[in-house]
């Protein structure tokens, strides 16, 4: 039986999601243990350029969001301008994360890495709430997906190598400006590990608010 999903809940689900993702890139990142891999360019950024974590995500996917207009030219569908207003909004919510989180960073690792662990849990249930909404996505994702349609890449194979260019663009640029690795760390791995893990995890108990969504 095929379900009609209320907009308004989506909506609202979308935008917990956003919250929430916003929220646990903060949380992964404040402890100083590293950051998501999506993340770690920008986090990057912010120890050359005068910007908070927020500035330096949307400024990245902006190019993201130009790549894919140079790559689809004339077929570029003009509703995926819809990520504009989902990047900005996940922008404002990381900085407001990072904000709050700021009152108290623990000393003690272990204490550190429990706040990466649910900087983890947050961010991957942001993200399984925006798919089950299906509103809109980043243009870093919306990147991925140009590439996979156009070149034919498993949207899967082209995530990783996305992800991986990402962290490996960060280390570089780490380097080359100061000639040593900052803002990757073990976290960044624990993320690139543990985020997808928690969102698998989540596909069971997620069912539940799938029928909440459902039209009544």
């Amino acid at each position: 039986m095929k379900h009609r999903f209320s907009k308004r809940k989506r909506f609202i689900l979308f935008f917990i999601g956003l919250v929430l993702a916003g929220f646990g890139v903060a949380l992964s990142t404040r402890p100083g243990l590293g950051t998501s891999p999506i993340s770690s360019l920008p986090y990057v950024m912010t120890f050359i350029f005068p910007w908070t974590l927020g500035m330096t995500t949307v400024s990245l996917n902006l190019i993201f969001m130009v790549l894919q207009v140079l790559i689809l030219r004339r077929r570029f569908p003009w509703t995926r301008l819809g990520q504009l207003p989902t990047l900005f909004a996940f922008g404002f919510f990381i900085d407001l994360g990072m904000y709050l989180s700021s009152f108290y960073v623990p000393e003690n690792y272990l204490l550190r890495l429990l706040e990466e662990l649910l900087g983890c849990a947050s961010l991957a249930t942001g993200i399984a709430f925006q798919l089950l909404a299906d509103i809109s996505y980043m243009p870093g994702d919306g990147f991925v997906r140009t590439v996979s349609e156009e070149y034919g890449v498993p949207f899967g194979t082209a995530k990783v190598c996305f992800d991986s260019s990402i962290v490996l663009l960060a280390l570089v640029v780490s380097i080359c400006c100061f000639q040593k690795i900052n803002g990757v760390r073990e976290g960044t791995i624990l993320a690139a590990v543990l985020v997808g893990f928690f969102i698998r995890i989540l596909q069971q108990p997620l069912r539940v608010v799938k029928r909440q969504l459902v039209k009544t």
